[in-house]
This record gives structure tokens, sequence and C-alpha cells, in this order.
């Protein structure tokens, strides 16, 4: 082992070392009086095949406004930051954020369909590279109404300008839900759901095409749990969850309701009726109902759904919506529908979407 002297300096630079090679340096002082003891300092150089990490997954989309949306996505191993790509006014450009894990993009338009902001990592060798990013479409909310101060001349500047003509509002698309195509039923909805019928192109999927697309329905804007989809076909139905970039494919719970192929959902995104060579089960609310109201006296219902609270079934005014997930005693069933107490008010809930225990005389 040698030593050389490299003068009096704080850092020094080793040339012509092996790539992806471990070595030992030992380092000492010295003056005229002689030297120090030795400080050992190890260290691999790099493997020289330039690595970019690799491009971040799991995408998921949350704290939707008129102007914004929040991106999240799950940090990998070598990055060092990440770049955020959004299409504003037909441009695309990609801004770095950061070695962060979250970021909000704002300046989007209100009330109109944005494409989804896409993630690349980057370190010192370049940015994540193997996959086109996937660009599917979200929707901002409606812009909040202008406030008027009611000052006609305050000595502002602005007082003596032309009047400014306000910019056109879209004009939002009322209740689509209520006005699919045949063959697609959507029910148990707040306002702010939207949707409309999409086909193999709309789903964008070639893995379910070959496996026999019947129908399919977009359900997109202010989506709560609890929001039934109906097709009038049998088959089987899978969901794929707007919440990710790609879309995640789900599977379904699907039932039968009125001769109808139904599932629920509890969030936005494409429901799917899928060929299949068995039916799903009869709901037990499509089942023949008794002629006379069935009271009962040791029943209690759960809610695992938003449901609409009626003052009569089936489709009786609205008091309210179920938020909690309590046991409420339920003292009659009629028409598929459950009547409880809640609130301190009796009403009914649909028997769709509750746990039941007791005597229920089903």
């Amino acid at each position: 082992m040698d030593y050389f002297d490299v003068g009096d300096v704080e850092s020094y630079t080793f040339t012509g070392l092996t790539a992806d090679r471990a070595y030992t340096m030992n380092l000492r002082a010295k003056n005229a009086n002689g030297v120090s003891s030795r400080v050992v300092v190890q260290a691999t150089t790099l493997d020289g095949l330039n690595k970019v990490p690799s491009i971040p997954d799991e995408l998921v989309y949350s704290s939707f406004t008129h102007n914004s949306v929040t991106v999240t996505w799950t940090k990998v191993a070598g990055a060092t930051s990440y770049e955020v790509m959004m299409r504003l006014s037909n441009n695309t450009e990609w801004t770095d954020v950061g070695d962060v894990s979250t970021f909000t993009i704002r300046g989007l338009a209100p009330n109109t369909f944005q494409d989804h902001p896409a993630v690349r990592s980057k370190n010192a060798f370049g940015v994540s590279v193997g996959r086109t990013p996937v660009m599917s479409r979200i929707t901002t909310l409606p812009a909040p109404p202008a406030q008027d101060d009611g000052d006609e001349d305050d000595g502002d500047e602005e007082d003596d300008m032309p009047p400014r003509i306000p910019a056109p509002t879209p004009t939002r698309v009322k209740d689509s839900l209520n006005h699919l195509p045949p063959g697609i039923q959507v029910s148990n909805w707040v306002d702010g759901a939207q949707g409309k019928r999409i086909d193999h192109v709309g789903v964008g999927r070639a893995d379910l095409t070959e496996q026999g697309i019947l129908d399919a329905v977009d359900v997109y804007g202010y989506v709560t749990p609890g929001v039934e989809v109906c097709f009038d076909q049998p088959g089987r139905i899978v969901f794929l969850d707007a919440a990710y970039a790609p879309r995640r494919l789900a599977n379904l719970p699907a039932y039968q309701r009125d001769g109808m192929t139904c599932a629920a959902i509890d969030r936005g995104g494409a429901v799917i009726l899928l060929q299949s060579d068995s039916p799903p089960p009869v709901s037990q609310s499509s089942q023949a109902e008794p002629t006379q109201p069935q009271s009962m006296s040791d029943c209690e219902a759960q809610p695992w759904a938003n449901l609409k609270f009626r003052q009569s079934p089936p489709d009786g005014l609205v008091l309210g919506v179920t938020g909690a997930r309590d046991w409420l005693p339920a003292s009659e069933q009629r028409q598929g529908y459950f009547k409880v107490r809640l609130w301190g008010r009796e009403g009914w809930i649909s028997g769709d979407y509750v746990y039941l225990r007791g005597d229920c005389g089903v």
C-alpha cells in the first residue's frame, strides 16, 4: 500500500477507476513533524449503465375543485425528483415539482373535461422511460358564483374603464343520468352526478373487448356511495375505477332486480356488462312481494352505503341521506324497503343496501 502527497487541499478526485468495483482508500495528514493516524474510506463506483428510475405507478386523483386537482403517487427507488405533465391550452409541459409524492395542479378551467396529469421520475441520468403516460379524463367542478361589491363609483380606476363583458359559462348538462339510452338505468344518485353510454372505443381495453362487451356506461362528476347501475341484458359486470390512471379494473358483485342485471358503485368510473354463461343471483327485493306490508318487532337494518331516507316507498319525498352506519330498528317491510327510525322520525330505506339481523321476515 503506497501513500502519495496530494498537497494542501480539502478534496481529491481519483480517475481511471473500474466501473462497479469497491475501493478502499486511506487518508492521513502530515507536517514537518510526521504523519497522523489514517482514516479509512470505502466507496463503490457506479456500474456505468446510466440507470434512470422506473416510472411512478398507483396515481390517485383527489380534492377536485373548479380550477384544481391533486395527484398523489408512490415514490420509486433511485429518483431524486418528479415531473408532472398537464395539457393546458393544447400545450404539453413537464414541470419539476421536487422530491415529493403529491402535487396540486392549479389554473384549470371550471366545469370542463381536463386531461389527467401524468407523472414521471428523474435523477442525474435522466427521466423514467419504458411506458407512455396514460392521459385519461377528469371533470372540474362548476365555478362559484361571482361576488359583486355593489360599489358603482368608489374612485377606483376600474370604474372609469369600459364595462367588462363576462366570459361565457359552459352550460351544464342537467340530469344526464335520467336520459341514458334504453337498456341502461342508473338510480340512487344525487345532483352533480353525470353519465353517458360508451362503446368499446370509450372503454379502451382490448382484453375486455375480446371477452365481449354487451353494454357500458361511464359515470362521472359527484358520485356518492350506493349509486346503482342496471342493464336490461344478462351478464357479468366489471368496473374501471377512474380514481387511478390508468383506470384499475375490478369485478363488481352483480345481481338481478326486476329482470335487469345490476351492481352498486361508490365512485366515478366505467361500469361494463360482459358476456357470461351464468346469470347473477336474484336480489331479495326483486322477488315476489307480499300483498300486505310485513310488520316485525325484532329486526334491525344497517346501511352499508349512503341511502335516501324517504317518507314512503319507493319514490316518496326524500327526507335526507343516511350517513351513519348504525343499526336502525326496523318495524315494517314494503316493496323492498324497510321502515326505520332515524333522527327521531320514521322513514324508509332501500333493502338492497343494508345488512339485516334479527327476525326480519326475509
